[in-house]
């Protein structure tokens, strides 16, 4: 069986520490600390300044992305679900975890020095993207420069330059949790999606004649013209508490987000979360945190991060001392920043109340908020 790089256990690991507790990590710190130090972890990560930044970094703070995508096979699936920075402040033992709506419409970098508007999503599916976007600098390309994109642009957005970014495919989660015979999910509330989309009917007609589709094509634009293919979509049902899931159902639990009741990024990331405790709960549940299990191994393998030996110990340092840190969640909405608009396409997106592409009135915000 192929070893699993001591690293990259201890990346994935305090990832799910640093969304759902320390006690994993801790554990796994104690076991593999003189390892880590002989194996001397110096891989350099590349750190952008985001245009307009507060520079809230410093060897007091640590800013770190977190990103959540579909993975391979899913119609998108390199758009992120789930964009949180974790702003760690060690001067005042805080981490504030701001997370940034999917659907917010930016400024991408797609050619060397032009920028387009887009869904803040897509910014980690275009950066490594040369077939379509060739021009890019050369810090957007490759795996690396699809998390270097995403942490510019969204450094841009919450005026942070972003340290370290740490991107998970929730498909391999999937495949891994059939591995490890389902999870326990604790999920948060009940709700349906009418519109969970079926792969591989993308673009399945559902009866309709050429000329009922054109008819319908004048009539709407963006989801308001899908929902009308109801074929291509399956009803999604989940309650609210503790139940088994498979790795397939997993995924959607994760994924969906046509729920009047949950269907939100608030909403989403939660399920998020829940997801990964019980991913966590099952390996410590089986003790095989220290083996080199196929099923570990499937999971190391859905993170990637360009974090080096400093955010390793930015992350342990929390992490070890977890009781005398407190914790903040700020969301992003249109409750408070941001509002509702449309594209020129006709998609749902949301814009800064003092304009596009203006974030003054959001950084504000959010430095008072973190305070």
């Amino acid at each position: 069986m192929r070893k699993i790089g001591i690293k990259k256990i201890i990346l994935f690991v305090l990832f799910l520490g640093a969304l759902t507790g320390a006690g994993i990590t801790t554990y796994l710190y104690s076991k593999l600390s003189k390892t880590l130090i002989k194996n001397n972890l110096t891989e350099k990560s590349t750190l952008l300044s985001a245009p307009n930044s507060n520079e809230v970094t410093n060897d007091k703070h640590t800013n770190i992305l977190l990103l959540g995508y579909g993975g391979a096979g899913h119609d998108g699936g390199l758009l992120t679900d789930s964009l949180i920075v974790v702003n760690i402040d060690r001067e005042n033992s805080k981490v504030n975890l701001i997370s940034v709506p999917r659907d917010l419409w930016v400024a991408i970098l797609t050619d060397w020095d032009s920028t387009t508007n887009n869904k803040i999503n897509e910014a980690y599916s275009i950066g490594g993207n040369e077939i379509k976007y060739a021009n890019k600098k050369p810090e957007f390309r490759g795996d690396i420069g699809r998390g270097n994109l995403a942490k510019y642009v969204v450094g841009s957005v919450v005026g942070m330059p972003i340290n370290y970014f740490i991107a998970v495919d929730f498909s391999g989660f999937s495949k891994a949790i059939d591995l490890l015979g389902g999870i326990p999910v604790d999920v948060p509330k009940t709700f349906d999606d009418y519109f969970y989309p079926v792969k591989g009917l993308e673009n399945e007609t559902c009866g309709k004649s050429a000329q009922e589709i054109a008819d319908l094509h004048s009539k709407f634009l963006g989801f308001d013209l899908e929902k009308q293919f109801t074929c291509r979509y399956e009803h999604l049902h989940f309650d609210k508490g503790i139940q088994t899931i498979n790795g397939e159902k997993a995924l959607k639990f994760v994924r969906s987000r046509h729920s009047n009741e949950s269907g939100g990024d608030f909403a989403r990331s939660q399920r998020q979360f829940a997801l990964l405790t019980g991913i966590k709960n099952k390996i410590i549940s089986l003790q095989i945190i220290t083996k080199a299990d196929p099923v570990f191994d499937k999971l190391v393998e859905s993170v990637k991060t360009d974090m080096d030996a400093n955010g390793i110990k930015a992350l342990v340092n929390i992490l070890v001392n977890s009781n005398s840190y407190t914790t903040k969640e700020v969301f992003l909405t249109d409750q408070n920043v941001l509002q509702q608009s449309k594209s020129n396409t006709g998609q749902f997106i949301l814009v800064p109340k003092e304009g596009v592409n203006k974030w003054t009135q959001v950084q504000n915000y959010i430095t008072s908020e973190i305070k």
